[in-house]
């Protein structure tokens, strides 16, 4: 089973009098385009349907648009194991985005929000949330505007199709909506930072300290202490804050060469960024050191 719905993306301005859009701004528009559905469809629907984007130009003089098919392919398990109603057809999802109706889904509600924070969400009846901003203003949601209003992806891909396109000079101005319809959800150029993807703090997943042996790739006497070393096939910079060890170093009582190895009390803390995974790696303290240059073990008697 299947289901489609059309719509269509435009961008105004100056710079678009000859209905030419630079393809390195394009490009990534429309990719994001792609990504924003795809996602909102995984957020909404689960497993349930899989969703296909084609495009074919639309031009108006002084602008560039482009017209959208959203087909969305229904899977029969998943519509006799849980019933087709709990699948949101691909017209729902251009709704709970924003991107066919003025001032509705998530697009709407990002204007509303005008980059203030939440102070608090309180889930209501029929799957809506009510969203305070102030104590003298809230906003009652669809609990699926919420879900995708969280998602970093969904975030990410309304930037590449929204913001970055309105920095451009020249570019003054994005409109969606039904490729049919008069009424269009319009973004003007001095709105596009409501569209930007917000930053997200560090989330630390997990810390551990145990034994291990490193080996010395290159060594720093800098202020940080920040040494290179491998463990295997895995190479990481780590701080070293064994200061007495340091200090040994400084007196020159110990001499490294390369590829010694070191036998360490290693930290190591798994971060998630918004740039994505990251560990970080602390030599605590230095337990033994072994130089690189080894002889062969010869049976002898006492």
């Amino acid at each position: 089973m299947s289901d489609s719905a059309s719509f269509q993306i435009m961008y105004g301005g100056p710079a678009l009098e000859s209905n030419e859009m630079d393809v390195r701004e394009l490009a990534p528009a429309l990719i994001a385009v792609a990504d924003l559905l795809e996602e909102a469809n995984l957020i909404i629907n689960g497993g349930g349907s899989k969703i296909s984007v084609n495009v074919h130009g639309s031009f108006k003089r002084g602008s560039f648009g482009i017209d959208f098919r959203v087909i969305q392919d229904i899977y029969q398990s998943f519509l006799t194991l849980f019933n087709s109603d709990g699948v949101s057809g691909a017209a729902n999802l251009l709704s709970l985005l924003g991107l066919v109706e003025y001032g509705k889904g998530l697009i709407g509600f990002l204007k509303k929000l005008n980059n203030r924070n939440i102070q608090k969400a309180e889930h209501l009846e029929d799957d809506r949330v009510e969203i305070t901003i102030t104590r003298e203003e809230k906003i009652v949601i669809p609990k699926n505007v919420l879900d995708l209003y969280k998602s970093p992806k969904i975030r990410k891909a309304l930037e590449n199709i929204i913001t970055e396109p309105l920095t451009r000079r020249g570019i003054d101005e994005f409109r969606s909506g039904y490729s049919d319809h008069e009424e269009q959800v319009v973004i003007s150029k001095e709105e596009k930072e409501l569209f930007g993807m917000p930053l997200l703090g560090d989330e630390v997943l997990g810390e551990n300290t145990t034994e291990a042996y490193l080996q010395v790739v290159s060594l720093s006497f800098k202020e940080d202490n920040k040494w290179r070393f491998s463990r295997g096939e895995v190479v990481f910079y780590a701080n070293i804050e064994d200061n007495e060890f340091l200090e040994r170093i400084n007196r020159n009582e110990i001499h490294f060469s390369k590829d010694d190895i070191l036998k360490v009390r290693l930290y190591t803390r798994d971060i998630l960024t918004g740039s994505g995974f990251k560990t970080e790696y602390k030599v605590l303290e230095i337990l033994e050191h072994r130089s690189a240059s080894r002889q062969l073990k010869l049976p002898m008697d006492e």
